[in-house]
């Protein structure tokens, strides 16, 4: 049985994370985002943990995060205990009143073993999937400055010819020049950015958040990245973006060839470079843009389940049955 716990409790248990946003400094950063967090583990095995944000009686596990999931002692835990774990999960909302749950997974990249047990239980459970989202990510063991498609060579010398420059920066008028650049570039293609400067400069405060800009030889801003190094071995792309008048000098090439540097020198093995589109549906463009500059694809899955799906799919068998 899934039992609510304190933050103390919880953490006697679970004292690592899988990924940076189930950590209770990143936590503790959202947290006003919710009414309630909501710590769970199972009174009898305390193998297996969830956190989530409770708001309008509605469970949201992240609540402000591109992936949450759940805590476990250790990635080979037996299938069952998967399974009843996430049994448990729908027990708890139906015995607190909770009318609806949401669990994002991290992608593969951060957790491959528990991931296919997770997603073989929740489906087995009647959970429903949610469209998966495409994300992109790299193996900088395997990244050795050759690149899948030729053209992307070109445009870094053409970057270079053209005296663009890389430089990772920390002063504040540079960094608000690399917000302003990600924030522009989305404007003009109609793409929200869901996070003001602030929010960005907060999560530097729990995780290290790494800020990049493309020059010109006037030293004017062209291109711009926004980095977190939350994993020990996987850096993960939160925001690219360029000057959309000057895109054919090169810039996105260089700035994508000179990040794999950075975090390769840094001895990081991935990074997770996220979504390449929005609610399931893929970007083509940007898909195919990640895909000629090394990246892998894989998948994120989201699953949901509410009583109004118990209760409809109770329905339907009733009526199944009557006819």
């Amino acid at each position: 049985m899934l039992i609510e716990v304190s933050k103390d409790i919880y953490r006697r248990h679970f004292s690592s994370d899988p990924n940076p946003y189930i950590s209770e400094d990143f936590i503790s950063l959202v947290e006003n985002k919710t009414d309630k967090v909501v710590r769970l583990m199972d009174s009898n095995d305390a193998s297996m943990g969830l956190i989530g944000g409770l708001k309008d009686n509605y469970l949201c596990a992240p609540f402000s995060a591109p992936f949450g999931g759940l805590h476990y002692t250790h990635e080979h835990l037996s299938y069952e205990v998967v399974y009843d774990f996430i049994a448990g999960l729908k027990e708890f909302l139906r015995e607190h009143g909770i009318h609806k749950i949401t669990i994002t997974l991290p992608p593969d990249l951060y957790q491959s073993n528990m991931n296919a047990k997770c997603i073989n239980a929740f489906i087995r459970l009647g959970f429903k999937l949610l469209t998966p989202e495409i994300i992109n990510w790299i193996d900088l063991k395997k990244f050795d400055g050759n690149w899948v498609k030729y053209t992307v060579a070109q445009n870094c010398r053409k970057a270079i010819k053209n005296n663009l420059s890389f430089h990772v920066v920390t002063d504040k008028q540079s960094i608000n020049e690399v917000y302003m650049i990600i924030f522009r570039n989305r404007e003009v293609q109609g793409r929200k950015i869901h996070m003001t400067l602030n929010d960005i400069v907060k999560v530097n405060t729990v995780m290290p958040v790494d800020f990049f800009l493309i020059k010109d030889h006037n030293d004017e801003s062209m291109g711009a990245g926004v980095f977190y190094r939350g994993h020990e071995k996987i850096a993960q792309g939160i925001f690219v973006g360029d000057d959309l008048d000057n895109r054919s000098l090169g810039i996105m090439d260089l700035l994508y060839s000179s990040i794999y540097d950075y975090y390769k020198k840094m001895d990081y093995d991935f990074i997770d470079l996220g979504s390449s589109g929005l609610n399931g549906e893929p970007n083509i463009g940007l898909l195919r843009f990640k895909e000629i500059h090394n990246c892998a694809a894989s998948l994120k899955y989201t699953f949901s389940w509410s009583t109004q799906d118990e209760l409809n799919a109770t329905n339907s068998e009733n009526y199944a049955t009557k006819t």
